[in-house]
């Protein structure tokens, strides 16, 4: 559902803005502002593909968990994505998620998410369990 919300809005988001902002600030000024961000969305999305590999290369190497680099990496892999595509509602979002404090709201965010559905999932397999699990060696 929030798939086909997305679809149906952001499109209507965007063509209102573009014609919103585009009229105060002129059609040059919002032709370049919409290719700066493609570029510095292309960059984003080139520098974070090997910055990516490199930072979950070390942390495994420090013996640490890289999940959370990976998924900060991640983050701004979907901010270059957003800066990429042209309007200026995914350029706001794409900028938020490039500020580290964003950033780090929303990985901690995706990391509650991600134990609270697998803890409400083990904590409903165990719940439905009719049998008494029997150790012949104890």
């Amino acid at each position: 559902m929030k798939i086909i919300f997305t679809i149906i809005f952001l499109p209507i988001i965007e063509i209102y803005l573009f014609v919103k902002i585009g009229t105060e600030i002129g059609p040059t000024s919002t032709i370049i502002f919409t290719l700066l961000t493609a570029i510095l969305g292309v960059a984003t999305i080139r520098y974070q593909g090997l910055a990516s590999f490199v930072q979950a290369r070390q942390s495994m190497l420090n013996a640490n968990h890289p999940g959370i680099e990976i998924l900060s990496n991640l983050m701004l892999f979907i901010s270059g994505i957003f800066l990429l595509i042209p309007g200026f509602f995914t350029d706001f979002i794409g900028i938020l998620i490039l500020l580290p404090p964003t950033r780090i709201i929303l990985v901690n965010l995706l990391i509650k998410k991600a134990f609270s559905g697998l803890k409400s999932r083990t904590h409903h397999a165990s719940k439905n369990k009719d049998y008494i699990d029997i150790d012949p060696d104890n």
